[in-house]
């Protein structure tokens, strides 16, 4: 699941997704049908990688003639992106739904998050890595800044950050600095918890400093639980 970002700015990103064409009607049994060839194709992923994907293959795995799966989709390449960032949608929909009180530990639950599917779809990340190597499609980016951003949304809705804090800036920072965390799954000499709690002191430290009330604290006590944690670590 490492990644390249691609987009210059977080208001072009949530540009993109205000103004997103609107998505083709199916009827159920042609949805049964893309479901089923969307889920073969990122067990394949998992198996062969993304650049190992045959089309032919493919359509066996998913019981269909390679015809259909140009007809549904256009082209391999189509079909795998699709495929990638359906799986996306679903898990960071999820994320976005989950109650969270407060807007710092919303941060902190995505963070969390993301370091647990990192680790459960290890295999996935490691073949996805070509599928990032020449730029991340702008919807998965737009997909992953978003739910950051809700974050960042609520404690601002709180009253709690700065009056100077530029929340797309901050998103964007946040963007990069939870970046690392998919590419621990292959990075085999960092371990993937490693990484998250870099992370998460870093993004604690950074909130710290452009908040205040509970944010504030909540973010100094996450850095501060961070050091206690990476004390005496060899990869840092």
């Amino acid at each position: 699941m490492g990644c390249v970002d691609i987009m210059t700015t977080a208001e072009t990103t949530f540009s993109s997704l205000k103004h997103r064409a609107t998505p083709k009607r199916y009827s159920e049994r042609q949805r049964r049908l893309r479901q089923g060839i969307l889920g073969a194709a990122r067990d394949l992923i998992t198996l062969k990688g993304y650049e190992g994907v045959n089309m032919r293959e493919l359509a066996k795995t998913a019981r269909v003639t390679p015809k259909t799966l140009y007809y549904q989709f256009g082209s391999k390449e189509a079909l795998l992106r699709s495929a990638v960032e359906e799986m996306f949608s679903r898990l960071y929909a999820e994320m976005d739904a989950e109650p969270v009180a407060r807007g710092i530990d919303r941060v902190f639950f995505v963070l969390d998050r993301v370091a647990e599917l990192t680790n459960q779809h290890r295999a996935y990340s490691r073949a996805l890595m070509p599928f990032f190597a020449t730029g991340e499609p702008p919807n998965f980016t737009a997909i992953r800044r978003r739910t950051y951003a809700h974050g960042l949304e609520q404690i601002s809705a709180e009253g709690e950050f700065e009056s100077w804090v530029d929340l797309p800036v901050m998103t964007s920072l946040i963007y990069r600095q939870v970046n690392p965390i998919y590419q621990a799954a292959w990075m085999t000499q960092v371990p993937v918890e490693a990484t998250q709690q870099v992370a998460k002191h870093d993004i604690g430290l950074m909130i710290a400093a452009a908040s205040r009330g509970y944010t504030q604290e909540r973010a100094v006590e996450i850095a501060r639980e961070m050091q206690a944690l990476l004390k005496g670590a060899t990869f840092i």
